[in-house]
């Protein structure tokens, strides 16, 4: 019989084959497997570095929003929130910084294209902000809470992957001029008529408060005191007698306080000094004074303690030779020349005249220094025309570039170097001051400064305590003496009292001045002329005339200069109608005067990624 046999070579090669394309299969799936996780893992490392190169992009986007709006906080133009929303990195930025990957931006997820996003809640005074320091504790400061959102998105790339970047931050001010009245010593205040106090009072030292019988004093505001209680009487060294009136009355439901903590304001060219007992920070009165002063030449101009110097921050700054002779500079500190020589605009040949159409010498007769006063007189009406006709270079320069002081010419410091003497007292006096440039005007000096005639008040807001179209003013001297419209420099030491008839006058500006306290010398009182005569006056004033004074008065040491007692009324003055208040424009950051002495802070709270 014959068998067949089969080939078992040939069913293992089969099998053989079988196994092979299996695991041929295994291996192309396993492959493609490990070439799909391979590729999803490039695309999760491209949108991985797309989104930090975004968030990047991003963060650029609002980091240039917080830095326009620091700047504009520090030089005091702060703008509202729409005013920040165009800032962004645009493809001309982009491409001038050499970024490798363009970015398109939003405010926000779903925002605005080519916006950021800007949110500033209103600035509101808190008390007791010791983020600055406890130096600065019990005082108020402005903050405004700031957020900014940007989206950025990669352009021409093959994935869209937006990152959103917000920046939450506060911007802070601590102002000197955050009261109605700030004394650093102690204060009278005994008007001899109704009198009310329309803001916060602080004294760091005794009250004697006595308005006068049958008169009343209001104190409209927070009243408090370092002092343990309050003297409704005159003070021991005042040379008027009278009999105690306690007729004062307090509105707010918390004042008066008593004992309260000394304040230190930031003003000074030392933050603060220690008392005696080394217990209690307090400002001392000659740092203070001495921002008014020429800074020493071994202090940088420029640098933080430089710029507690009046003298380095003013726009505009006025010498005035012992001759005479008047020069004007610029100063713009982000200038390679910081000083820049103004050129006259005027000749004059008469000696000792300036050649400035809007700054000259004048000399009148002060009856309470008794003395002749060399002033250097700023007319302010001639420096709005000169400001926008020949002095456009300097006024128009600072509104945009990289050299920008950030705000238009406002604030000016004068030096007068005339002879101080028994006979001849060197001051400043500022007239035609109704209208003040468009972002106001701050005058410093070392000197008494005096005022002619209505100041920042339109004709429609003389004698009312609307200061709604006031713009931000502030006087820094030694001493501040109002002079009526009806004032002539023609007075003289004999002329009388009868003769010299004032107008009613209004003045509107933040005052830090000195004064000359009460004090006994000699046997004889001497009554430092108290609050209600802080404003320095010379004549016939009485009820017919109302003095109307919208501002902030702060007391922080004794004059230099104007040293002579106060006298009783019918001796070189009369006293006014009082209408005086506390300028409510002050409780807003961005309506502080021009060179205001204040701590400014700008706080980040939080940075987030989406």
């Amino acid at each position: 019989m014959k068998q067949t046999h089969k080939s078992s070579q040939r069913k293992n090669a089969g099998y053989a084959l079988l196994i092979t394309v299996i695991f041929i299969g295994i291996a192309l799936l396993l492959l493609g497997s490990v070439m799909n996780w391979s590729n999803s893992s490039a695309r999760q490392t491209e949108r991985n570095n797309l989104y930090g190169m975004s968030t990047a992009a991003a963060e650029a986007a609002t980091e240039r929003v917080v830095a326009q709006m620091t700047r504009d906080f520090y030089s005091q133009t702060f703008q509202t929130a729409t005013n920040y929303t165009s800032y962004y990195p645009a493809a001309s930025d982009q491409s001038n910084w050499k970024w490798p990957v363009t970015y398109s931006f939003t405010a926000g997820p779903g925002g605005t294209a080519n916006k950021t996003s800007v949110t500033i809640n209103p600035q509101n005074w808190s008390s007791n902000w010791t983020v600055l320091g406890n130096q600065f504790a019990g005082l108020w400061a402005a903050v405004a809470q700031c957020t900014v959102i940007s989206t950025a998105t990669a352009q021409n790339q093959p994935y869209s992957v937006p990152a959103t970047v917000q920046e939450q931050f506060q911007l802070a001010s601590i102002p000197l001029f955050q009261f109605a009245i700030f004394y650093n010593m102690n204060m009278e205040i005994c008007p001899g008529a109704n009198m009310t106090v329309n803001g916060k009072t602080h004294v760091n030292g005794s009250v004697w408060a006595d308005p006068g019988s049958p008169n009343t004093l209001t104190f409209g505001g927070r009243m408090e005191t370092t002092a343990t209680n309050i003297f409704y009487t005159r003070n021991p060294n005042d040379q008027q007698s009278s009999t105690p009136n306690p007729s004062v009355v307090y509105t707010d439901t918390n004042s008066p306080v008593l004992s309260a903590p000394a304040l230190v304001l930031p003003v000074g060219t030392n933050s603060f000094s220690m008392d005696s007992t080394n217990s209690v920070a307090t400002n001392s009165a000659s740092s203070v004074a001495a921002i008014l002063d020429l800074p020493p030449t071994n202090v940088t101009p420029y640098s933080v303690a430089g710029q507690a110097y009046l003298y380095n921050q003013a726009d505009i700054i006025i010498s005035n030779s012992a001759s005479g002779k008047i020069s004007a500079f610029y100063q713009n500190s982000n200038n390679v020349n910081a000083l820049t020589f103004i050129p006259y605009d005027v000749t004059n040949t008469v000696s000792h005249i300036t050649n400035y159409s809007f700054v000259t010498n004048v000399s009148f007769y002060d009856y309470r220094e008794s003395d002749t006063v060399k002033a250097v007189q700023l007319d302010v009406g001639k420096f709005n025309t000169w400001l926008s006709g020949k002095g456009a270079t300097f006024n128009n320069q600072n509104n945009s570039g990289s050299t920008s002081k950030g705000h238009t010419v406002n604030s000016v410091y004068v030096y007068n170097g005339a002879p101080f003497n028994s006979t001849n007292l060197p001051a400043v006096r500022v007239s035609n001051g109704a209208t003040l440039p468009s972002q106001g005007l701050t005058v410093g000096t070392p000197f008494p400064i005096y005022i002619l005639g209505n100041y920042n008040a339109s004709a429609s807001d003389l004698g009312k305590t609307n200061v709604a179209d006031t713009a931000p003013a502030a006087f820094l001297g030694d001493s501040i003496t109002i002079l009526s419209s009806n004032w002539k420099d023609t007075n003289n030491a004999t002329t009388s009292l009868n003769s010299r008839t004032p107008a009613a006058t209004t003045v509107n500006a933040a005052t830090m001045e000195g004064i000359v306290e009460s004090t006994t010398v000699g046997g004889t009182k001497h009554y430092s002329g108290g609050v209600e005569n802080f404003l320095r006056l010379m004549e016939n004033w009485s009820s017919s005339y109302a003095l109307t004074y919208n501002g902030s008065i702060v007391v922080m040491f004794d004059s230099r200069y104007a040293t002579n007692f106060w006298q009783q009324p019918g001796n070189y003055y009369n006293p006014p109608t009082r209408n005086w208040g506390f300028d409510v424009n002050f409780q807003n950051q961005n309506q502080l005067p021009p060179m205001t002495p204040q701590v400014k802070a700008l706080v980040r709270q939080g940075w987030s990624t989406y």
